[in-house]
């Protein structure tokens, strides 16, 4: 490798000492703003044959409690900054009849959402997902894990062929700060209003070709530049069988 390739300083971007651990459950590693590339080198494997991977979009996540009348929240970073302290605040968010509902949007297609509670709501309810088709929102028909955001888990859905990209300001005719961004969007909304403490951790983008991402051997390390709207939001990773341990590196 030459110095060119590496235009500014590394940080690492996995758990240190070794890298993160890797099982057939899936790990998210967030990839901070401003990184321009990053090397991933799997090791140590225990009856793992290949490390499945993929790098995710990073989310526009904004959420509105009275049908964008008032500037939505932007929670874009705190859901994908691998802070655990930093929270997606959900609590009370009302019915979409009663303006409530998250937009979820992205520079590429994505087939669903990790969502790791902090606090999780016991109001039930069932959660609606829908695509924007280019003239209006459309049933995804999700299979949801978390249990209307009661517990941790993905929530996922077939891609759309019919899902359109578009700014948020064209399609609700609003002018917020962060609604100019041309991207897939979809909208989440609940049957019944979420209880007075729901808040997440984190929120990343499931890849579209859900876990059929690329595969690499034991120490094959892979050097991949980083746009942030396609593939710059959450490196997600898993082994086909066993463990192993994935290092990444992240270049400024």
């Amino acid at each position: 490798m030459t110095d060119s390739e590496y235009p500014g300083n590394g940080r690492l971007l996995s758990t240190a000492n070794g890298g993160t651990a890797l099982s057939t459950t899936r790990a998210f590693i967030p990839i901070p703003p401003g990184i321009g590339s990053v090397t991933i080198i799997p090791r140590n494997f225990a009856t793992a044959v290949v490390v499945k991977l993929a790098l995710n979009p990073f989310l526009s996540v904004m959420k509105s409690s009275d049908s964008m009348s008032t500037a939505p929240v932007d929670y874009s970073e705190a859901a994908q900054d691998g802070d655990a302290a930093t929270l997606v605040t959900l609590s009370s968010l009302p019915t979409l009849a009663n303006g409530g509902a998250v937009y979820v949007g992205a520079g590429d297609r994505f087939s669903g959402l990790m969502a790791t509670l902090a606090t999780t709501n016991s109001n039930g309810g069932t959660m609606a997902v829908t695509y924007w088709n280019g003239t209006a929102w459309t049933d995804i028909t999700p299979t949801d894990g978390t249990s209307n955001m009661n517990a941790t888990g993905l929530i996922t859905w077939t891609v759309p062929t019919a899902w359109v990209p578009e700014s948020l300001s064209s399609i609700l005719s609003r002018s917020f700060a962060g609604l100019g961004r041309t991207q897939f969007w979809v909208r989440i909304a609940t049957s019944a209003a979420y209880d007075a403490s729901v808040t997440l951790s984190s929120l990343y983008a499931y890849n579209r070709y859900a876990d059929a991402g690329i595969e690499l051997i034991a120490n094959e390390a892979l050097k991949v530049g980083v746009d942030r709207a396609q593939n710059g939001g959450v490196i997600q990773a898993l082994t086909n069988a066993g463990t192993a341990n994935l290092i990444v590196n992240g270049f400024y």
